[in-house]
């Protein structure tokens, strides 16, 4: 121990004097506390008040007083913790000073640039019950901008940022577009939506910076324009302005000396001026300099997971003892156990199937224990069937194994056998609801929401307008997650998981249906964890929402979650790879910019190639399964059989995207050699692992050489995106600290000639152009 501390010391002393010789010391005094080493989330803003959580950021420890920039007004309640923030700043960003028993802290504080607009509903609308507007605005919420009369007009006050929303109205419970607004764009159902352009009075003096290069303790950073201001941290603590050496041409950072005793540590760079907030600049330090080579990362740089998804019952059976279908003529075969297992995920890591493909998380559908019975209904279409609970996502209990995926020794035995080899595990986890026979619900029925609406309707399947209320079957209670004496032993089963087996994370279903509460007291238990505060592990936390961008983040924050899906991306993204059209196009780049701007260029987001919700998108894009039809029912009344040729590289086209994406990648199981199907439950066969045509083989190539550029190349993890067009060609260029990666993508029919560029990896024959639906990585 002696000799290791020793080697340690003279490391760190070795570095100190080398960086110390290109300038003087500095008295800049970096916190040591291992819990405010990860950047916390900046505050974002609203329109009008913001209530910010204490906990959220220092769970632990006691803030004194708070400082805030002015023109905002501030209510420091030491007491409950809560701050309260009045009006809004006059600058893109400012900085709150937080003041704790351990020093100083520092969190960026981002404008809200949220526009008041008035809708007034078109004369030629008449109805004689009820008329609403529901968008992406709303988060597509009936309920969220009820309208009122005013001076003989029905009007209602939107308030969002500045971009384009769509948007239909709904008169007397039919959806229709708005009569007098000409622009309409296709909702991907075969019909059309309205689209709201709001604009803010703000002038637009965006510029795109990134940093260039790294000398002697230094980054420097270009592309800012005249007059923008620069903000820096390190970790969480504001850099004193003289660390930044500001230039007619760019601007140089430069490096606290106290950074070189850290093993990880953090710069983040933000620029801005009163009109804009440019993109942020995120850089990971190793002892003082910037992570260079992918080695230096670890199992907490979750920037540098790739995952790969997996349904425990559809994967591989490794134990046919553990079988147990529901012995119910009701359930179709599609519907029930298929034998997959825990020993079957233990024996393909035993196997090197993960290693061989590449990536090191695994994130594993629900193992709780789910009925033995068959429940719910399917009856379209002339087909009818129920369910059994194969996916795991009714639980009975939410701490024990499901007999049927395995024991407790079983799952120990499959994590000890990835963490061995570096892999990280992320359960899936349900919190939302549990099934009727769930003893919580037997025991304290009033713990559940109402089954009923206060007009007589059921309460079922309401994801917008009643969504932390809304059940999703009969046989599933939703918990009213509002009430902390439900709230405490929910999150409680939920840290079993990671404190008694060693789950690294969790991906949490049906995360808008769930209130704050939950989500904060299940974040602050976790800060509280030894593994936590002690190893400095960082337990990563996903949601699943459907709705606007806006819904999406708020629930990442520091106190809550590190990201959820990024379905708008998702959905854009499969629409154009599938169709390769010019409209479909521009939505893309329309909604992946809103997601850089709304996440942030550094996110965490979860990027997926597809998931147990919707149809394989090798099917959509081979045809074999439509946009405007019925996904579901086409998986129950025909075989969607081996795709098209094309399909295959249309896929491959998806991953490239998927890989060169800020954020997290992640494979739906099956993906990787081009799987067919249509909706859930189509979409859930058991893994193919024997027998791969040329296709299959191709794609599983595609996707490992894929995955081992993303391990390789810094810029596709932390460095900045640009994402544009050029001769129909989709371009995604990556810069980290001025090392450049271009992606070139060819969804079209013709070929494409590309710039120069030393190639690392093309589905082209050709050095020079792109053969249709083709890809290339050029450094």
């Amino acid at each position: 121990m002696l000799k290791t501390t020793c080697k340690r010391y003279w490391i760190v002393w070795i570095a100190v004097i080398s960086l110390s010789c290109s300038r003087q010391f500095d008295d800049f005094e970096a916190s040591r506390e291992q819990a405010f080493i990860y950047p916390f989330t900046p505050i974002r803003l609203n329109i009008d008040t913001t209530l910010v959580y204490i906990d959220d950021y220092f769970p632990l420890i006691e803030v004194d007083s708070v400082r805030v920039p002015a023109p905002l007004g501030q209510l420091f309640q030491k007491e409950n913790r809560e701050l309260h923030l009045f009006g809004n700043l006059k600058e893109a960003i400012g900085v709150a000073e937080f003041f704790t028993e351990k020093g100083k802290f520092d969190i960026p504080i981002f404008r809200s640039d949220k526009v008041k607009l008035t809708y007034v509903l078109p004369p030629s609308i008449q109805f004689k019950r009820s008329i609403a507007i529901k968008g992406t605005f709303n988060s597509w919420n009936t309920l969220a901008n009820p309208f009122e009369l005013v001076d003989g007009n029905y009007q209602t006050t939107i308030v969002a940022d500045p971009g384009k929303y769509e948007y239909v109205l709904v008169v007397d419970g039919r959806e229709m577009i708005d009569p007098e607004n000409p622009d309409t764009v296709s909702n991907g159902m075969g019909g059309f939506n309205s689209v709201l352009d709001i604009r803010s009075d703000l002038a637009d003096s965006c510029s795109w910076v990134e940093a260039v290069g790294y000398n002697k303790g230094k980054i420097t950073i270009r592309s800012l324009r005249e007059g923008q201001k620069v903000i820096a941290f390190f970790n969480n603590q504001k850099i004193p302005e003289q660390f930044i050496k500001k230039y007619p041409e760019h601007v140089d950072i430069v490096f606290p000396l106290a950074s070189v005793s850290f093993p990880r540590s953090w710069l983040r760079v933000y620029s801005f001026s009163e009109g804009c907030r440019n993109n942020e600049i995120w850089i990971p330090l190793a002892e003082g300099n910037p992570v260079s080579h992918y080695g230096q990362l670890t199992k907490n740089d979750w920037h540098a997971s790739i995952w790969y998804f997996l349904m425990v019952d559809r994967f591989f059976n490794g134990n046919p003892s553990n079988d147990q279908k529901v012995e119910d003529p009701e359930v179709l075969p599609i519907a029930n156990y298929m034998g997959g297992d825990l020993e079957g995920i233990r024996r393909k890591i035993a196997d090197g199937y993960f290693d061989s493909l590449g990536v090191n998380a695994i994130w594993l559908s629900p193992i709780t224990q789910n009925p033995a019975g068959a429940y719910g209904l399917w009856d379209k279409g002339g087909v009818k069937t129920k369910f059994s609970g194969y996916h795991g996502y009714w639980p009975v209990s939410n701490v024990r194994v499901d007999h049927r995926f395995g024991t407790a020794e079983e799952l120990n035995a499959l994590l000890n056998e990835g963490h061995k080899r570096g892999y990280r595990f992320v359960l899936d986890y349900v919190a939302n609801h549990v099934h009727q026979e769930h003893p919580i619900y037997q025991q304290n029925p009033d713990w559940a929401t109402s089954l009923y609406l206060p007009d007589g309707s059921l309460n079922t399947e309401r994801w917008d307008d009643y969504r932390l209320t809304t059940w999703f079957d009969v046989f599933l209670p939703t918990l009213d997650q509002t009430r902390p004496e439900i709230v405490e032993p929910m999150t409680d089963s939920a840290l079993v998981w990671v404190k008694d087996y060693g789950f690294d994370g969790f991906r949490h279903d049906a995360t808008k249906h769930i209130d704050e509460l939950y989500w904060r007291t299940l974040t602050k238990k976790i800060k509280t964890l030894e593994r936590v505060k002690q190893q400095g592990d960082k337990i990563y936390q996903i949601g699943e929402t459907y709705g606007s961008p806006e819904l999406i983040a708020s629930y990442i924050s520091s106190g809550m979650l590190d990201a959820q899906f990024d379905f708008n991306l998702y959905d854009a993204s499969i629409r154009y790879f599938a169709t390769g059209q010019e409209a479909d196009l521009q939505k893309l780049l329309t909604t992946l910019n809103t997601s850089l701007k709304t996440y942030g260029m550094h996110h965490l987001m979860g990027n997926i190639t597809g998931n147990q919700d919707r149809p394989r998108f090798i099917s959509l894009a081979s045809g074999d399964v439509r946009f405007d039809e019925d996904t579901k029912l086409a998986g129950y009344t025909r075989i969607i059989g081996k795709p098209k040729e094309i399909a295959y590289k249309k896929l491959q086209l998806l991953m490239a995207f998927t890989m060169a994406m800020p954020g997290i990648p992640i494979i739906y199981y099956g993906d990787e050699i081009g799987m067919p199907g249509a909706n859930d439950p189509d979409n859930r066969r058991m893994m193919k692992f024997d027998d791969w045509d040329s296709d299959e083989k191709n794609t599983f190539k595609t996707s490992q050489n894929l995955i081992a550029l993303r391990k390789k190349l810094l810029p596709l993890i932390y460095g900045t995106t640009k994402v544009y067009t050029a001769d129909d060609l989709l371009v995604i260029e990556r810069n980290y600290l001025g090392k450049k990666i271009s992606v070139y993508i060819n969804n079209t029919s013709e070929e494409k000639i590309i710039q120069n560029g030393q190639i690392l990896y093309s589905t082209s024959p050709y050095s020079d152009r792109l053969v249709p639906y083709s890809f290339v990585v050029v450094e």
